[in-house]
């Protein structure tokens, strides 16, 4: 089963007795998310927002039968958060956390993909299937379903990718967030083929950055991707060894990384790379009208 197909099921909220769990769980709801519970270690027994509270994820899971968790926990306490989803048998945990210690996530990452568990995240504002699902914060107000899949590394820059679609009059198919770390669960590669593959997708913008090499490696799949791709790349004058906001967000070894290096490739790769919010989303109106001609 896709991943975007996936989260459409019952969802439960670790961390919910927290100050985002207790935020965010009601506005999942709201949205028609079907979030069915959620984890708070020695809470079990509560409710918040009408919702039951469970101790363990292994219990939530046994009792609510829901494999899909937003993982939504302090930083010390996350890569713990996620072992526990693992072993309970989750099948997909969207992890907002940011500043999770490396060596614990990669013990997390390791055991994740043992049990065959796909982490979006950490450091993610989540996933928005529009007018079916929302696991995280992404703004919800003006993402209309539509034919443009969104893919990004930035949060905020994504949210003006798509606000700027939204006044062209192009909703979105999907938006994916993968996070800004250079530790993270899913990639722009593993998630690309699901996102064009998705019912009524028809472009796809991908918003990368600085640092990594999330875009060069998704490179050969936009070069055979029959869907048309929009890349907006942020960092272009960001000093190279100076982490720049997101952990993932330097440039500082060999291997790629620098503006340049994301730029050259996606170009040769047959993206239509642009500089603005708006160049994007003029661009993927274009290639809407190229796709439907």
């Amino acid at each position: 089963m896709s991943l975007l197909d996936e989260v459409q099921g019952p969802v439960l909220v670790h961390g919910i007795t927290g100050r985002a769990g207790r935020r965010f769980a009601p506005h999942m709801r709201a949205y028609g998310t079907d979030v069915v519970g959620g984890v708070a270690p020695g809470h079990g027994g509560e409710t918040v927002d009408g919702l039951p509270v469970f101790d363990t994820v292994e219990r939530a899971v046994d009792a609510t039968g829901a494999r899909v968790v937003v993982a939504m926990l302090p930083p010390a306490r996350a890569a713990a958060g996620l072992l526990e989803c693992a072993y309970a048998g989750v099948r997909v945990a969207v992890c907002v956390t940011e500043g999770i210690g490396q060596h614990d996530l990669l013990l997390a990452l390791q055991v994740a993909a043992d049990h065959g568990m796909r982490i979006v995240g950490p450091n993610t504002a989540g996933l928005l299937v529009p007018g079916r699902v929302t696991l995280g914060f992404l703004p919800t107000d003006f993402a209309e379903p539509g034919r443009c899949a969104l893919l990004s590394r930035s949060g905020t820059l994504s949210y003006e990718v798509a606000y700027e679609c939204a006044r062209t009059g192009i909703g979105l198919s999907a938006w994916i967030g993968v996070g800004g770390d250079g530790l993270k669960g899913a990639a722009f590669a593993d998630l690309f083929p699901e996102l064009v593959a998705h019912d009524g997708t028809g472009a796809l913008v991908l918003v990368g950055e600085i640092g990594t090499r999330d875009e060069e490696d998704v490179a050969p799949l936009v070069a055979r991707s029959a869907v048309p791709v929009v890349a907006l790349i942020a960092g272009r004058s960001a000093p190279r060894g100076v982490a720049m906001g997101h952990a993932g967000a330097f440039v500082g070894g060999p291997g790629g990384g620098s503006w340049e290096s994301k730029v050259d490739t996606l170009r040769a790769a047959g993206a239509t790379v642009v500089t603005s919010p708006r160049a994007a989303a003029d661009a993927v109106r274009d290639a809407l009208a190229g796709t439907a001609a």
